[in-house]
């Protein structure tokens, strides 16, 4: 007994240890990341490398937009996500994921070209830079398959410069599933704060649209 116990320690002995899975951080306007940095995953959960672009059409950020950071496993299902802020104001988003050091430091995935059409429901639309709180007097049309009214605020660092955000409109579902979780993750190196975000069911449509 004590002699199998013995090789058994041994054996451990020669396994390599736990590490942190190590990801490229960055968000950034345009399609390659800018100033990117490493990011050190929380290894008490299943986590990925996570890759997303937006593209559409984002007013002050342009045509396209790239995030990348440490992301749980588990909300890697969804390839793809899209927002309607305004009727003028849309991304749709190719996600992908990965789960070994650096992965994801390559250039990201296009999302495929999609012709935005109206499902038939509606959400609260509101757009600030001056606030991370907007109210939604008006509505947007959501299109395809966004089925969510999603409230997202938030400050966001630019060099020395701090400015506010907030956005009310439609979502699909798995962009809710990443706005349930935005609140708890860390994002300070990236010098974004989200400060408000939530989805709630998106209601019948009518001709009040933004």
């Amino acid at each position: 007994m004590m002699k199998t116990l013995l090789i058994s320690c041994l054996l451990l002995t020669l396994l390599p240890p736990v590490a942190s899975l190590i990801c490229e951080s960055c968000w950034s306007a345009g399609k390659d990341c800018l100033n990117a940095t490493t990011e050190e995953c929380d290894e008490s959960s299943d986590q990925s490398c996570m890759s997303v672009l937006g593209v559409g059409k984002m007013s002050l950020l342009g045509s396209a937009a790239v995030f990348k950071s440490c992301v749980n496993t588990e909300l890697c299902d969804a390839d793809h996500s899209s927002v309607s802020v305004t009727s003028s104001i849309y991304i749709h988003n190719k996600i992908s994921c990965c789960k070994t050091d650096m992965c994801n430091s390559g250039p990201p995935e296009v999302p495929e070209r999609e012709k935005r059409e109206p499902n038939g429901l509606k959400c609260p639309s509101c757009f600030s830079i001056f606030s991370d709180k907007c109210e939604g007097w008006k509505t947007v049309s959501c299109r395809n398959e966004e089925d969510q009214c999603f409230y997202l605020g938030g400050r966001m660092k630019f060099g020395e410069s701090t400015l506010m955000g907030a956005f009310r409109g439609c979502a699909t579902a798995s962009l809710c599933d990443y706005t349930d979780g935005l609140m708890e993750m860390d994002l300070e190196s990236l010098g974004i704060e989200v400060t408000q975000a939530e989805c709630t069911d998106a209601m019948d449509d009518d001709d009040n649209e933004l």
